[in-house]
């Protein structure tokens, strides 16, 4: 049986003898003035530069986690990855420091990639080892989601499941594709029996949390790696890492960044609305900013925070439309909103002035905001920002809301407005983020005009 930690070092051995062939038709052994010690010693510090460098990189990427038996592309990236990287630094060292005159590090970089990237491709056609290359392991808990962790194919493929331990108040039933082999109680014993090499910990939400401690300290006294998959991280389009606070490490749970064609489209389309509905909208923008300033006592602009992507924070603008101070006398008016929930909506608010209940219904107290779209806290389409205040009042599942950039407007702005629930108004918001497209944000787009010409703002 060819053993993960003997397949590994064959490979680092290989990857050495790659190295230094590739450094030695490159020049490592000539070009020197000195005598024998001093060719021999810079000779050895340039190819001791390169080991060691490799050494500590390959491991950071993981060059060697994955055989190429098994995914060769994989593998091959991961290597190509790595030796880049050692290149660039061991390179850099060389021809600064104890390079030989000849050296050719391009040439170094070339060939040294396509040695590696040739003992890949032939590894890939060796099968020796290849069915008890796969990492033991054992599984501490009996559960839906341990059951779904072992079952799959690529897990299979990955890992070899020798069997499961059972936490208590778990069910062993739920596991009937492993034997068990323990306890919990016994685990220590059960580790060095079995010659397990990985501690797969997937509790369920009735484990004992002191259980789970003992699981993951046997497995550390043992000088095993230990893998935690707690059911909580049972999520969908979210991105999963290490975080620390004073030293205390934590996961980060955040969502996956799309970063695809049509997202980039999309933050196109907005800077060149918001710059075009600027220039175009000019004389208007000055117009409304007269009217404010002429009519009654206070700032032009009126700045709010509001809540943006992922519940960052930034100031939204908007001409003043209400009496200076009349934010602090909102929660006075609370009773007569005609919008449920934390939104507020009053069709006769006292606080508003006459300019800004022209400015409402035409809902040209929003224009400021193309520059908040400039800025990229805002995009042209997306759902309303809400205020802070709001959103500390907002049930789990309204949350979802605020995981896209907020827009100027949305699915409510052309077809709710001020017509609907405060549930109804967070319903269309979550249509909108589950079957956003670029049509769908020109379609808006095109039925918002209509509705501001139809001045139906409050």
């Amino acid at each position: 049986m060819i053993r993960p930690l003997s397949r590994r070092l064959a490979t680092h051995v290989v990857d050495q003898l790659c190295i230094l062939a590739a450094l030695s038709v490159a020049g490592l052994w000539s070009g020197h003035d000195g005598g024998m010690i001093i060719t021999a010693a810079a000779i050895l510090a340039v190819a001791g530069t390169f080991g060691v460098v490799w050494s500590m990189i390959a491991r950071r990427l993981g060059a060697h986690s994955i055989p190429p038996s098994r995914n060769l592309a994989l593998s091959l990236r991961r290597t190509l990855e790595a030796w880049a990287a050692t290149w660039g630094l061991a390179g850099m060292l060389a021809v600064t420091v104890v390079a030989p005159t000849d050296l050719r590090i391009w040439l170094v970089l070339l060939l040294g990639a396509g040695l590696l990237g040739l003992a890949r491709v032939l590894m890939s056609f060796s099968t020796a080892g290849l069915v008890h290359d796969r990492l033991r392991t054992i599984v501490v808990g009996a559960c839906p989601s341990a059951r779904a962790l072992t079952s799959t194919k690529e897990a299979r493929e990955a890992l070899e499941f020798i069997g499961f331990v059972p936490l208590t108040n778990e069910d062993p039933s739920s596991m009937p594709h492993l034997p068990q082999l323990g306890t919990i109680d016994n685990l220590p014993e059960v580790l060095r029996l079995n010659e397990i090499d990985v501690t797969c910990v997937s509790p369920s939400d009735q484990a004992l949390t002191g259980e789970v401690h003992r699981a993951i300290n046997a497995s550390e006294r043992l000088g095993l790696q230990t893998q935690y998959f707690p059911s909580f991280l049972d999520v969908d389009d979210m991105h999963v890492g290490l975080t620390w606070s004073a030293n205390r490490p934590g996961l980060n749970v955040q969502p996956i960044a799309d970063s695809s064609l049509s997202t980039i489209v999309k933050r196109g389309i907005d800077i060149a609305g918001a710059a075009a509905g600027l220039l175009a909208l000019l004389p208007v923008f000055v117009a409304c900013a007269l009217a404010v300033k002429l009519t009654s006592h206070g700032p032009v602009f009126f700045r709010q925070t509001r809540v943006g992507k992922s519940g960052r924070h930034f100031s939204c603008l908007k001409f003043r439309t209400m009496r200076v101070g009349a934010h602090a006398q909102q929660e006075l008016l609370r009773a007569a909103s005609l919008q449920d929930g934390p939104a507020f909506k009053m069709s006769s608010d006292p606080r508003i002035t006459k300019v800004g209940r022209v400015l409402r219904k035409f809902s040209l107290d929003e224009l400021p905001q193309l520059i908040n779209v400039l800025l990229g806290d805002m995009s042209l389409v997306g759902p309303r920002p809400p205020i802070p205040s709001e959103v500390d009042k907002y049930t789990w599942w309204q949350r979802r809301r605020i995981s896209v950039k907020p827009g100027l407007t949305c699915v409510w702005q052309v077809y709710g407005r001020n017509r609907v629930s405060f549930k109804r108004w967070v319903e269309m918001d979550l249509y909108y983020i589950d079957n956003w497209s670029l049509w769908l944000d020109l379609k808006l787009i095109l039925h918002t005009v209509r509705v501001v010409l139809s001045g139906t703002g409050m």
